[in-house]
């Protein structure tokens, strides 16, 4: 049975992020005093007991949108109550209704939704008791339940009212959060500078406008994701925040929490896709971004985006090879594709480089044809000279997936020269295998008899 979903929503600033995150249990939606901070809509499985189901994250809704981004998120959020199983309604328990409460009350009784009442900010609970709850139940939703996210009080009652709603109402998964965990999802997260068209192609790829598009930069706060199944394969793409330079940035700023769920999204994912306006080129913040994903071992792709708006494009490609050869060396191995949300393009060749990376991450080499692939380059290019000894390799062999880790055995393991340390990746993706769109780590021992041997002549 296909998973519920349960839909936070409210208006503004009403603790509903913090709720979220505290129903999860981590901090994955941002949290700030400024009204409309949340853009995205943000999700997260739960298990609750033997009940599992979707909890989703959502933007304050204005009762008068001020802007088209405003607008937007309103939209999003009503279209999206035809396809949940449940509602939590968040109201401030502190300052008391609005009219924006009664706005939103009103359009959940027109849609029959399943509705939980939830008042947040009730820490006081003889003040909520005499002032407050009086009031409740002209919304329409019985009296609620009174919590504080802030302070974690009567949040298990929460969440026993949402499971036995769901069971009651026959609409209760058992499927566990675990086995969703333990499945061969790939997760793949979409980074790069503001404005470079991240979040149009995050919707192109999933055919959904779960994200929200402007073109006002910094539009995407939270790291979004959506769950797709291709065939026999399943992904979670995630779109994120763009990344700027850290001097533009201030600490404890909005966007500072952006770019930290950006870093964590990359950290979880398997595969990490660069987008870079095809009309700008590549900058020496897309080198930093996608040196994170280098550095974490994460597989990399390089879309050119807003192809389309690239003159003569069709007979550019090449030059555009060659500019990303020049500009990103160091992650050269990376599948270059050249899209367009909008019109489409590319969204099938992304997917398919995202399976050809993850293939890579995980391919194993036998050691024979490491070892046989060592001695041919080093008998062509030999080892240098160091304190007064040549360097030999005795054998190599490959201990580790995702990403792929070698070993290679040598008399001097702690004096190999970061050339001929790039030499041997490069022998690996030349001799043996290419290992599209992951990076290769190599790791450099001393035979197990010589670190015997030394240790005796220390104890001597």
């Amino acid at each position: 049975m296909e998973k519920p979903t349960v839909l936070i929503i409210g208006k503004p600033n009403v603790g509903k992020s913090t709720l979220f995150n505290r129903m999860i249990g981590e901090r994955k939606s941002i949290v700030h005093d400024m009204p409309g901070v949340t853009r995205d809509n943000v999700s997260s499985s739960i298990q609750w007991d033997d009940i599992s189901f979707t909890l989703v994250d959502t933007c304050g809704i204005f009762e008068q949108p001020e802007d088209n981004i405003e607008e937007r998120q309103k939209k999003i959020i009503f279209e999206s109550l035809k396809d949940v199983s449940l509602v939590v309604f968040v109201i401030d328990g502190k300052i008391g209704l609005t009219s924006e409460d009664y706005h939103i009350a009103d359009y959940l009784r027109k849609t029959n939704s399943k509705v939980i009442l939830v008042i947040n900010k009730a820490e006081n609970f003889e003040k909520y008791e005499l002032e407050m709850k009086p009031e409740i139940y002209s919304l329409g939703f019985g009296e609620g339940i009174p919590v504080s996210a802030e302070h974690n009080k009567n949040i298990f009652t929460l969440m026993d009212t949402i499971a036995n709603t769901l069971k009651t109402s026959g609409l209760s998964s058992e499927e566990s959060v675990d086995s969703e965990k333990d499945s061969e999802e790939i997760k793949v997260s979409i980074v790069g500078r503001p404005n470079v068209g991240k979040s149009s192609l995050f919707n192109s790829i999933i055919g959904s406008e779960m994200a929200i598009v402007s073109e006002i930069p910094g539009t995407t706060r939270d790291a979004i994701d959506h769950l797709v199944t291709m065939g026999d394969n399943t992904f979670r793409f995630i779109d994120t925040a763009g990344m700027r330079k850290k001097s533009t940035i201030h600490y404890g700023s909005i966007e500072m929490f952006s770019i930290s769920r950006t870093i964590n999204a990359i950290e979880k994912s398997d595969v990490v896709i660069l987008v870079v306006d095809s009309t700008e080129g590549i900058t020496q913040q897309d080198k930093s971004i996608i040196g994170i994903a280098e550095k974490r071992g994460k597989g990399t792709i390089i879309a050119f985006n807003k192809w389309d708006l690239v003159s003569n494009n069709h007979q550019r490609k090449e030059e555009f090879f060659n500019y990303f050869e020049k500009e990103l060396y160091f992650v050269n191995y990376s599948p270059l594709v050249f899209t367009s949300a909008p019109k489409r393009w590319g969204i099938q060749e992304l997917i398919t480089a995202i399976k050809e990376v993850e293939k890579s991450r995980n391919k194993k080499i036998p050691t024979s044809a490491l070892n046989a692939a060592l001695e041919k380059y080093t008998l062509v290019t030999p080892p240098p000279i160091k304190k007064g000894k040549r360097i030999k390799f005795y054998y190599a062999t490959q201990v580790g997936t995702k990403p792929p880790v070698f070993v290679f055995y040598s008399n001097l393991p702690y004096d190999i020269p970061k050339y001929y340390q790039q030499g041997l990746r490069n022998m690996i993706r030349n001799y043996i295998d290419p290992f599209i769109g992951s990076p290769i780590f190599l790791k450099f021992e001393a035979r197990k008899n010589e670190e015997t041997s030394k240790t005796k002549q220390k104890t001597l």
